[in-house]
């Protein structure tokens, strides 16, 4: 075991370490995998409504065998041959609690999340590529947003006791399990906690599930994410244990939208970039722990890619000169945020496009804040829009589950099984393409 610890990565100080020898992160987000993403996937839903679109059409046998196959043929080996060739060093893995816990037993383990991620880690270790364990989705919502697989709107995750103690659990079950796995970097306990609103609720949750995962595990690093999508800290108290460090993200343009337009001169959007990272990055000295971004990226547009990679370079030029680990969002999908994704002319694209003709994520979100004002503007008086921004989340969800009836199981239902049993394999990697300009990007930070 002691060799083994020399190949863990350890916190010391504001760095991470592994063998003494100090290393910075520098990957990928895996993807729309043991969590799907509407958007990123192309298919309308949350996950949970996804899967469930998929058994009514074609019962519950066939849905569960067609998943399957997508988790385990979502990354191959050529996969993993151009990560490394591209200098990555590790990859954020993203799952479903579902994979985990059967709502109607939370007492009982089901060990089917091992065997994907069991799948992935595999690869890592084969690779020498750290997988860090991202709790994507958990029971209630951890925050009101569809990546959250929430049916209501709502981040019940932090209204109930019970709740936070299964994750807890969770997460206990999951290091005994991977304790002596040096090629796991860390745990991420749950990904962008959001609208917490108790902060001895927030603490005490924190301070219990890494009071669980060492029970078992001394050794692994353990991220705390903030809240408002893990953008702000003011919340969090400072964590005595030895492997604890911090992790947010950085979208710089959910505030402000106008620095994605090519009219915007570019030293005046390095400026806000530099400003709304200054802030997130202040958390280091507040805690005196490493820090990771765990996500930044970008929606990629053919027309706009030599632009967009200016963004990603701006970002990234940040992440570098504060010495500041990083992780895009993300590696692979159907062709939206993904570095790699299906050809146009596999079965996979062909059905997500034809769906993109009567359903996006932008319309959706729109569609959404509108119904809100006209519900306020008919029935009440306008709202503000500090009311305005949690109620069209839970607009969404009742928009998602028509959406699903209308512009999901139609498109299932004009194909068959069989056509439909052969869509995971557009994921392979001789099926798919990447952008070589985010290729050329990515090695310029790793060196490789």
């Amino acid at each position: 075991m002691n060799n083994q610890l020399n190949k863990f990565v350890q916190v010391r100080g504001e760095d991470f370490t592994v063998g003494g020898e100090k290393i910075v992160f520098r990957g990928f987000g895996l993807g729309s995998w043991m969590n799907l993403e509407h958007f990123m996937i192309g298919l309308p839903g949350t996950d949970t409504m996804i899967k469930k679109a998929f058994e009514e059409v074609y019962g519950k046998e066939r849905s569960e065998k067609f998943f399957d196959r997508f988790l385990m043929e979502f990354v191959d080996e050529g996969d993993f041959a151009f990560l490394k060739q591209i200098g990555v060093n590790h990859l954020r893995l993203p799952f479903n609690y579902k994979y985990f816990i059967d709502d109607q037993n939370p007492g009982v383990y089901k060990e089917e999340g091992f065997k994907y991620l069991d799948h992935i880690v595999s690869l890592c270790e084969k690779y020498e590529i750290y997988a860090i364990l991202d709790l994507h989705s958990v029971p209630g919502g951890q925050n009101p947003d569809w990546h959250c697989d929430t049916y209501s709107g709502l981040p019940l995750f932090w209204e109930y006791g019970a709740l936070r103690d299964t994750v807890i659990g969770l997460w206990g079950h999951i290091a005994n399990y991977y304790k002596d796995q040096p090629w796991i970097g860390a745990y991420d306990i749950v990904n962008e906690p959001s609208m917490v609103t108790n902060a001895e609720v927030f603490n005490k949750f924190y301070r219990k599930v890494i009071a669980e995962i060492r029970k078992y595990d001394e050794h692994h690093i353990i991220f705390i994410e903030g809240n408002a999508f893990t953008t702000d800290f003011t919340m969090i108290d400072p964590i005595d244990d030895p492997q604890v460090a911090y992790e947010f993200h950085f979208y710089p343009f959910v505030a402000d939208p106008a620095v994605l337009t090519p009219e915007m001169d570019r030293t005046r959007r390095r400026e806000i970039f530099a400003e709304a990272f200054g802030e997130l990055v202040a958390i280091r000295d507040k805690y005196k722990r490493p820090v990771w971004c765990g996500e930044l990226g970008l929606v990629f547009e053919k027309e706009e890619i030599d632009f967009q990679m200016t963004i990603i370079e701006d970002m990234l030029d940040l992440c570098e000169q504060h010495d500041v680990s990083w992780a895009l969002w993300t590696y692979k999908d159907a062709a939206t945020m993904g570095i790699v994704y299906p050809r146009e002319e596999t079965p996979w694209r062909q059905l997500t496009d034809a769906i993109k003709q009567v359903w996006n994520q932008h319309k959706e979100q729109e569609k959404g804040e509108a119904l809100v004002d006209y519900m306020a503007e008919t029935y009440f008086k306008p709202i503000s829009a500090e009311e305005r921004y949690p109620l069209q989340f839970r607009m969404r969800t009742i928009m998602q589950v028509i959406c699903v009836e209308q512009n999901l199981k139609p498109f299932l239902q004009q194909r068959s099984w069989e056509e439909m049993y052969e869509l995971p394999a557009s994921f392979h990697w001789d099926q798919c393409e990447h952008w070589s300009e985010l290729a050329d990007v990515v090695r310029k930070y790793t060196k490789a």
